[in-house]
Order: structure tokens, then C-alpha cells, then sequence
């Protein structure tokens, strides 16, 4: 995963400032989530890693995002398979997929975050998070809670890669390493 994910990057960024530069940010994010889903098919994708070359199987892929709407595919998106069967990265599909989103998201100012606490927590403190997170980050924050009760108290705010851990389990854990 964080192998494909290291091969992506560079793909959805490459996605992205072409669907920018052409204000075609949207039909980018349908035509990628389109190959995306064909590209979660095991049988699809391993027809497409087996094909005789790989000028045919960016034609199969064509073909087949082609017949299930045909406006879906434009003259970029059919470069940019080109380019994904010449390097042999269908696998990565996917994760172009979600970098893609990640890019838009942060160009629309959209920041999603999760906090995992023991408990749930209220109105009122959600709400405190989600202001100070607004005022950190700028533009519209997405706030998913999810309850567990692994992390005895406390709680765990992840927004991307950064994690602020708040939890009890945490602290225990640091508390036996110390005491080792």
C-alpha cells in the first residue's frame, strides 16, 4: 500500500495540474474514480497485466471505461492510461484515485479528520474541536468520530499523516517502555 502510494503521487499530481490547468477537475475525479473501480477487479486487472502489450490493454481499458459512458474518457484521460499501461502501474490505480482526492480536497480547502476516543464525546466538545481544527487549517473541516474502547480514555485526532495522540492506552504504553 504505501508502496503504491509512493508510486501514485506522482501520477495524481500529474492529474491533477492538467484537470486544473483545463477546469476539468470534476470529470478528472469521475473518469479516475471509473478507473479506480476497474481496476479493484482482481480478474480485470490481472487480464490487463497480461495483456500482449501494453498498447492493448490501455485499448481494453479504454474500450471498456468507453462502453459504460461514453463521455467518460476524454483525450487526457486516454493519454493518461497510455502512460499508467506503458509503466505497467495499473495496480496503482486506486491510490491515483485517493491522492487525486486528497489534492482536491486541500485545493478546496477541505480538511477530513478523525477522532477515535473511548467514549463518545459531546456536542459541545465536538464542536470546540472542529472550531480550533477550522482556525488551524482554514476552510471547511470534515469531523468523523469513531468510538474505542481499546483506548481506555482519551482520544486520538488524525488529520492525514499528522496524529495527535490524547489517549490513555498511549500513555500506559510510554509509561511501561520508561519503566523497562
Amino acid at each position: 500500500m504505501a508502496e503504491n502510494l509512493t508510486i501514485a503521487r506522482p501520477y495524481a499530481q500529474a492529474a491533477f495540474a492538467c484537470a486544473k490547468e483545463n477546469s476539468c477537475i470534476d470529470s478528472w475525479r469521475i473518469m479516475l474514480e471509473a478507473m479506480a473501480d476497474a481496476c479493484r477487479d482482481e480478474n480485470f486487472l490481472s487480464y490487463l497485466k497480461n495483456a500482449p502489450s501494453p498498447e492493448s490493454a490501455a485499448e481494453t481499458f479504454c474500450k471498456l471505461l468507453k462502453n459504460g459512458e461514453p463521455s467518460l474518457l476524454n483525450e487526457y484521460g486516454t493519454s493518461f492510461i497510455s502512460l499508467i499501461a506503458q509503466n505497467g502501474r495499473f495496480e496503482a490505480v486506486p491510490d491515483i484515485f485517493l491522492e487525486f482526492m486528497r489534492l482536491k480536497e486541500r485545493d478546496e480547502k477541505i480538511t477530513e479528520a478523525v477522532i477515535r476516543s473511548a467514549r463518545p464525546l459531546n456536542k459541545a466538545d465536538l464542536k470546540e474541536i472542529k472550531d480550533k481544527l477550522t482556525r488551524k487549517y482554514g476552510g471547511t473541516v470534515n469531523l468523523k468520530t469513531v468510538l474505542d474502547k481499546s483506548l481506555i480514555g482519551g482520544a486520538v485526532l488524525q488529520i492525514g499523516d499528522e496524529v495527535i495522540d490524547g489517549s490513555v492506552r498511549s500513555s500506559l504504553m510510554r509509561l511501561a517502555a520508561t519503566l523497562k
